[in-house]
């Protein structure tokens, strides 16, 4: 019998470890990701004075799911990982069946980035699902044999959670490693904006409500009285009763400070189009607006460049980031939770062809003109897997120096 729970115990753990691990990691690359859900939630459920430490608590929470995860595959500190990891799932068990219920806190919430959307309920079941092993785990936690000393098993711990934050910071100064967003390399914007001929449309139910001798009652549309004139109008109201098909890019728009709609102009364009996006004017970093202006300055005197400014600005914020900078572009204007998804980073540069996304920068990382030069000079199809064979190379890397520890450390058992 102890056997046959020795086993469990192991599946267990193995499983939750790996769920962990991957519900982590895919939040680790895009920690802005995450830090833009806290603020959601923080903001429908009317705790807004913790909007400022969103970014703080997202690394922290990212980090100790990471690290909860290596440490359960790795039989490190098994007594207090199962508490942590208990308290972990009952707390977002919790959540997740509060959000399912109330339907209108956030869309999704987020546990596994945008790597892998589920509704609230179907969220909520799959830590009801996950629970069981977790129990398991936590009730069997005494009998899990050490693999090395206090110290060292600390230390590994500590080293996880490290590794955990370090990948977020990394991602945060250099974009994600991997781009789970719409706007990623090799995405055709006109493209990932077209509906399919056999698309689904949303689906409304519409409630009419009229009154008669002082009673208002609700109809719909196969018996609302319309010609019945002993029956007064009162009012129509639609709600969403099924969510059609939403193309992948569905609220991408540049207006001018003028009004002007040049969207078609961009993704249509046959010119190398630079789209520096500028999030927020009044928070951006100006230590490199040197190098975008050159960038700017080489686009305006080539025939086959353009270059625009993307932002969710204010008239005001956008005059004085340009009185700081001395830039000389063409500002536009769109919405602040597009240009959130198409670059993880308050300011970043983008440059499209034909309306296929070429490459994406973050400010911290902005290319000089030789090295556009020779981007211009490359065919677009080994761009994009250039790109594609750097995410799998990074993921591999990283996963494969951890599994190749962790099946060390498995190996061993420590002799108290």
């Amino acid at each position: 019998m102890k056997k046959i729970m020795t086993v469990i115990s192991h599946i267990s753990r193995i499983l939750i470890g790996l769920l962990f691990v991957f519900s982590g990691y895919v939040k680790a690359v895009d920690p802005l990701g995450f830090t833009y859900k806290l603020g959601e939630y923080f903001e429908n459920l009317h705790l807004e004075f913790l909007s400022p430490l969103a970014l703080v608590f997202a690394i922290l929470i990212i980090a100790a799911e990471l690290a909860m995860g290596l440490c359960l595959l790795a039989r490190i500190r098994m007594k207090l990982v199962a508490w942590c990891v208990l308290l972990f799932m009952v707390f977002f068990t919790i959540l997740t069946f509060y959000i399912a219920v109330k339907g209108d806190v956030v869309k999704d919430c987020g546990c596994f980035g945008d790597a892998l959307v589920l509704s609230n309920t179907a969220t909520f079941l799959k830590n009801l699902a996950a629970m069981p092993f977790v129990l398991f785990i936590f009730f069997w936690r005494k009998n899990y044999t050490r693999v090395a000393k206090c110290i060292t098993e600390w230390i590994i711990a500590i080293g996880f959670f490290a590794l955990s934050v370090g990948i977020e910071l990394y991602c945060l100064r250099n974009l994600p490693v991997i781009d789970f967003m719409p706007y990623k390399v090799g995405t055709n914007i006109p493209q990932a904006m077209e509906y399919p001929e056999d698309a689904q449309p949303d689906e409304y139910k519409t409630t009419y409500y009229y009154s008669k001798n002082g009673e208002t009652k609700e109809f719909d549309d196969t018996n609302y009285p319309w010609n019945d004139s002993t029956w007064t109008y009162v009012d129509v109201k639609s709600a969403l009763v099924k969510k059609g098909y939403e193309p992948p890019i569905h609220d991408f728009e540049m207006q001018t400070q003028d009004g002007d709609n040049i969207t078609s102009d961009v993704i249509y364009s046959d010119k190398f189009t630079f789209i520096f996006i500028v999030r927020k004017a009044a928070q951006a970093d100006i230590s490199n607006a040197d190098k975008i202006n050159e960038i700017a300055d080489y686009c305006n005197n080539s025939d086959d460049f353009d270059f625009y400014a993307y932002t969710a600005s204010t008239f005001e914020d956008i005059e004085t980031f340009i009185e700081k900078t001395n830039a000389t572009y063409q500002f536009c204007l769109g919405d602040e939770t597009t240009i959130k998804t198409m670059i993880r980073a308050n300011q970043g540069l983008m440059l499209i062809k034909d309306g296929n996304i070429m490459a994406k920068w973050s400010y911290k990382n902005i290319p000089t003109i030789d090295e556009i030069k020779k981007l211009a000079a490359t065919d677009y199809q080994t761009i994009v897997d250039n790109a594609k064979v750097s995410e799998r190379r990074t993921t591999i890397i990283l996963l494969a120096i951890v599994m190749i520890f962790v099946c060390f450390i498995n190996t061993r058992k420590y002799k108290v």
